[in-house]
C-alpha cells in the first residue's frame, strides 16, 4: 500500500532561482523513487514565470494565494479537504518567508498547522544577527524565539553543519531530535564521470554575484596561484549579473562569461572540469549547494576562506584550503594530476556516502516512517 504523501512547504520554486525550493524539489523526487513516498509542495511565493507541473509528477505543486502567513494556512486546509496529509515537511530559514526576517506571524501559522498535523523542519538558516543600525539586530530575538517554538512543534528537526546544530541544541528546549543532513548537489549527481585527466583544464567559479566579485576583487592573487600551480587554461565565470570586478585573464587563463545556465548545463560544464572555487565559511561548508555540486562532479572542490574558523575543523574535509594549494606542489612548482585525482575522488566518495540526494531523502523517509 503506498504511504500518504508528505506535505512539503517552501518558500519558492522552479523556475525561479530558489535554492531552498531546489533541495525540495529533488529530495521529493528521490524520495519517490526510494520509498515511493509523494510530495505536495505548497509554495509561499509564486514564481513570476509558469512552471509545468508535469515536470514532477508523480509529485504535485499549488501556491498560496497571497504571500501571507494567512494564504498559506489556508492553501493547507483547502488541500487537507482533498487529501490525507498527516505530516508536513517545512523548509524554513528567517528570511525564507519574510523579506524583514520577522518570523512571529508566519511561525503562529505553523503553530496552528501543528496542532493535527505532524511537523518536521529542515532548518536551512536558523538565526540572523548583526550591529545595533542593522535590522538583524533588532530581529534576532524574534528569530531565536521562533526557532525554538519550531522545535518545540516539531517531531524531528534537521540541519546541515555543526555550526547550526550548536545554534540549535542551544534553542532545543523540548529535547527534539536534530540530525545533521549536509545540504547536497541541487544540479544533479552524475554517474560515470572520466578521470580529470581526460577533462578540460578549466576552473569554475560559481555562485551569486557578489560572491563571484568578492573572489575576482580581494582574493585575486588567490586565484592566480590556484590557476599557475593547476595549469588552467579556462576560467568559467557562472551565474546572473556582470562586473568590472570579473577580468578577462588570470595568471594566462581565459576568463569566459557563462552567464546564468540551466541545471544540465551546469552539470556538463563541472563534468568537464578539473576544479571550481568558492569563497566561503569553513565552519558552515556544509550548507553550501555550490560546493555539493563541485563533490558530486568530482572536481577539486577550493575553498578561499571568508573568514576565521570559529569550531575546530572535523578530522576530514572534502576541500582543499586555496592558502595550501603550494603545499601540494611537485618539484616543477605544479600539482600533479595524481595529486588533484586524490583530492577529487576522495571529496567524491565522502559526498556519495554523506551528502548526496539519496542519503538525505533516506534520512527523512525513516523520520517519517518513525512518526507513522
Amino acid at each position: 500500500m503506498e504511504a500518504k504523501p508528505i506535505l512539503q512547504i517552501v518558500s519558492g520554486f522552479k523556475p525561479d532561482v530558489d535554492g531552498m525550493g531546489d533541495f525540495a524539489r529533488l529530495l521529493g523526487n528521490t524520495l519517490w523513487q526510494q520509498s515511493k513516498l509523494r510530495s505536495h509542495f505548497l509554495i509561499y511565493r509564486r514564481p513570476r514565470t509558469p512552471f509545468d507541473a508535469n515536470e514532477i509528477l508523480p509529485n504535485s505543486l499549488s501556491y498560496s494565494a497571497e504571500v501571507s502567513p494567512a494564504a498559506c494556512l489556508k492553501e493547507v486546509a483547502r488541500l487537507r479537504s482533498q487529501s490525507s496529509f498527516d505530516c508536513a515537511l517545512l523548509h524554513y530559514g528567517p528570511y525564507a518567508y519574510s523579506s524583514t526576517g520577522e518570523t512571529a506571524a508566519f511561525v503562529e501559522a505553523i503553530e496552528e498547522l501543528a496542532k493535527d498535523m505532524r511537523l518536521l523542519v529542515f532548518f536551512h538558516e536558523i538565526y540572523a544577527s548583526g550591529m545595533p543600525w542593522r535590522r538583524a539586530f533588532w530581529t534576532n530575538r524574534q528569530q531565536r524565539k521562533s526557532v525554538g517554538n519550531l522545535l518545540r512543534l516539531a517531531t524531528a528537526g534537521f540541519t546541515s553543519n555543526a555550526k547550526y546544530m550548536q545554534q540549535l541544541q542551544e534553542l532545543n528546549t523540548a529535547d527534539r531530535s536534530v540530525t545533521k543532513i549536509p545540504i547536497f548537489s541541487n544540479i544533479g549527481e552524475p554517474g560515470g564521470l572520466r578521470p580529470l585527466d581526460q577533462r578540460s583544464r578549466q576552473l569554475v567559479i560559481f555562485g551569486q554575484l557578489v560572491t563571484r566579485v568578492r573572489l575576482y576583487r580581494d582574493h585575486r592573487h588567490d586565484l592566480e596561484t590556484v590557476c599557475k600551480k593547476l595549469g588552467i587554461e579556462t576560467v568559467v565565470d557562472v551565474g546572473s549579473g556582470q562586473s568590472p570586478h570579473i577580468p578577462n585573464m588570470l595568471a594566462g587563463a581565459t576568463v569566459r562569461s557563462a552567464g546564468w545556465m540551466d541545471e544540465r548545463q551546469l552539470s556538463d560544464l563541472m563534468a568537464d572540469s578539473i576544479a571550481g572555487i568558492v569563497g566561503y565559511w569553513p565552519d558552515v561548508w556544509e550548507k553550501s549547494g555550490v560546493i555539493a555540486a563541485y563533490q558530486a562532479h568530482a572536481l577539486v572542490p577550493i575553498l578561499v576562506e571568508s573568514s576565521p574558523r570559529s569550531i575546530p575543523a572535523p578530522p576530514y574535509l572534502p576541500y582543499v584550503l586555496a592558502e595550501d594549494i603550494a603545499g601540494l606542489l611537485d618539484k616543477d612548482g605544479t600539482v600533479s594530476n595524481a595529486s588533484l585525482q586524490q583530492i577529487a575522488d576522495a571529496s567524491h566518495r565522502y559526498y556519495m556516502r554523506n551528502q548526496s540526494v539519496h542519503h538525505c531523502a533516506e534520512v527523512i523517509a525513516k523520520s517519517t516512517i518513525q512518526i507513522d
